[in-house]
């Protein structure tokens, strides 16, 4: 009795703890900011669910820099239809080499975190299944950053 007790009270904070920090907006970076540089990057994405070979490709990221990106990012996900219209978004919360958010959709939850280095950006998507956390999975994404892209200019309109 006394253990569950605990529990709910562990958790009734947890939830109120969790709730005052979605609402609150990410402060600025004290330091530098994270570097990016646009261009042609090799990707190579694995997935806890499905161990194997990862899945590899190239693609063109014009963002002109950091702040680009992760705006760019966050508008995709803002204006995605799928996501737009059962899922609710946190603001961005800064990371001393990248940014984070979370994604709050009926029965998952999922934290995307961006890391950037030289060159290098790895991203980690971890999703959680409420009902079914046996199912929850991690998808691991890094990409380096290996030339330009032909005849993309840098920057793209939100």
């Amino acid at each position: 009795m006394i253990i569950m007790k605990r529990l709910a009270t562990s958790a009734a904070a947890f939830v109120a703890l969790a709730s005052a920090a979605g609402a609150q907006t990410a402060a600025p970076l004290l330091g530098p900011k994270p570097t990016f540089v646009p261009g042609l990057y090799e990707t190579e994405s694995r997935n806890s669910a499905f161990q194997g070979t990862p899945i590899k490709s190239k693609t063109c990221i014009a963002s002109a820099d950091f702040d680009a990106f992760r705006e760019e990012t966050m508008a995709q996900y803002q204006k995605a239809p799928q996501f737009a219209k059962d899922c609710r978004l946190s603001d961005t919360k800064s990371l001393t080499n990248g940014f984070a958010f979370t994604m709050q959709c009926k029965g998952t939850k999922t934290i995307l975190t961006f890391h950037f280095a030289k060159n290098l950006v790895s991203s980690t998507i971890e999703t959680l299944i409420v009902d079914a956390p046996k199912y929850s999975s991690s998808i691991l994404t890094m990409m380096r950053r290996v030339g330009e892209c032909p005849g993309q200019t840098l920057g793209k309109q939100l």
